[in-house]
């Protein structure tokens, strides 16, 4: 185990880079709004140091990376707009730490490989409450349990395909999504992964508001994964499944209850055999700006596999030490408290997990989590976050203790 000292150092000697940043954001003037007919230029820049301690690595990682983004829209006419999106990965200095791509497998992962990449291009038409989107594109939906940008990663996961969304009231709506491909955070080159899911998906979700402070969304998911030839079928096939549930939460004051329940089974080419459920149950309330959230998720298993959320943004889910990024065979349950807070400039949020298994009574560990970020202005931004993951008493050589620590600076243009 490393001494404080150890691990928060490379923090402390990436300061003139982070310095920098806030230096250049004091010289820079507010950009012109959209508008039609008109051409919008945006970049965005997020330096990250990323320490990982990893029980069964003799050494430590050190990830110290920049994404450089630019965003060119145009908006020809009310109704239609462009955008085409380039993002760019840089390692600074040394890399220690596994990208999955850099072969550095004496490390822990750190899954920010290194490349450009087209990150979207999609031309969009909006009129009578439809938005259709074509191209590579952004697709979240809700709190991107089941399927999101994995935005948390410098490479984002985006989606080739076709999207519809219809709003007809204001009490419901339906979103619906085909995707041909999925460019994952792996990319733009194939390594320890796959860098692209290619396949026939479909993801529907609907809105509805059948009361004040009461919504349901259902939802239906078709992930298709095609064979590829230079992977296992864990990294390919087996992350097909079809996948139906509702969501919903209710809202009276400063107390707010949410609930969700979903089936999934295996589809396509998939070499599995299962048929796993899944429900949350969640409970906040919120006083003076402090909002206190008691939270059970359960993610099934059957037959030796677990629930499968493969095109979700899982960092935000299961501790931030991302340990559970694939549901064990036993399935998890995950009972958590969270407490939060903040200002305009300045906000908080502290966690607490407890992880055992939805089969069988085996205690996976427990982990502790941090998070602080600091709004400077509007255009940039620090933030720090912390994980403690102890898997002491776990019985299984999987859920190893893991610590990771990250220092974050963005500066968006204009």
């Amino acid at each position: 185990m490393i001494t404080a000292d150890r691990f928060f150092h490379p923090f402390y000697h990436r300061m003139p880079a982070i310095l920098g940043l806030f230096l250049l954001s004091g010289l820079l003037q507010a950009g012109d709004s959209k508008r039609p007919g008109s051409l919008h230029l945006a970049a965005d820049f997020r330096y990250r140091a990323e320490a990982v301690d990893q029980e069964g690595f003799d050494r430590n990682a050190l990830a110290s990376t920049l994404r450089s983004r630019l965003t060119v829209t145009m908006t020809p006419a009310a109704t239609w707009s462009w955008v085409l999106e380039l993002d760019d990965v840089r390692a600074l200095g040394a890399e220690r730490y596994n990208s999955t791509s850099n072969g550095r497998s004496r490390y822990p992962v750190v899954a920010d490989p290194e490349g450009t990449d087209l990150n979207r291009a999609a031309l969009a038409w909006r009129g009578r409450g439809i938005t259709l989107r074509a191209g590579r594109q952004r697709i979240a939906h809700g709190s991107e349990r089941f399927l999101g940008g994995v935005a948390w990663r410098q490479n984002e996961q985006t989606y080739d395909g076709l999207r519809l969304r219809w709003e007809p009231a204001d009490s419901w709506s339906m979103d619906a999504s085909y995707v041909a491909t999925v460019r994952r955070i792996f990319g733009p080159d194939d390594g320890a992964q796959p860098a692209n899911w290619d396949g026939d998906s479909l993801f529907l979700r609907g809105e509805w508001q059948p009361a004040a402070g009461l919504t349901l969304r259902p939802f239906a998911y078709r992930v298709d994964v095609d064979p590829d030839a230079g992977f296992p079928p864990a990294a390919t096939v087996d992350n097909s499944s079809d996948t139906v549930g509702v969501g919903g939460d209710w809202s009276a004051g400063p107390l707010t209850l949410e609930g969700a329940y979903a089936r999934q089974w295996d589809q396509g080419a998939s070499t599995l055999d299962y048929a796993a459920g899944y429900y949350l149950a969640r409970a906040a309330y919120e006083h003076r700006g402090v909002r206190l959230e008691l939270s059970r998720e359960v993610l099934g298993g059957d037959k030796g596999s677990g629930f499968r959320t493969p095109l979700a943004t899982l960092h935000k889910f299961q501790g931030w030490a991302d340990v559970f990024l694939t549901t064990p065979a036993g399935g998890i349950e995950d009972t958590s408290l969270a407490l939060e807070g903040g200002t305009r400039a300045l906000s908080w949020r502290v966690v607490t997990h407890r992880f055992r298994a939805e089969q069988g009574n085996q205690e996976y560990g427990r982990e502790f989590d941090l998070n602080v970020h600091w709004r400077l202005n509007d255009r940039l931004s620090l933030q720090f976050r912390f994980a403690d993951f102890d898997g002491h008493g776990a019985g299984d050589d999987a859920f190893r203790d893991v610590r990771k620590a990250w220092f974050i600076a963005r500066l968006a243009l204009p």
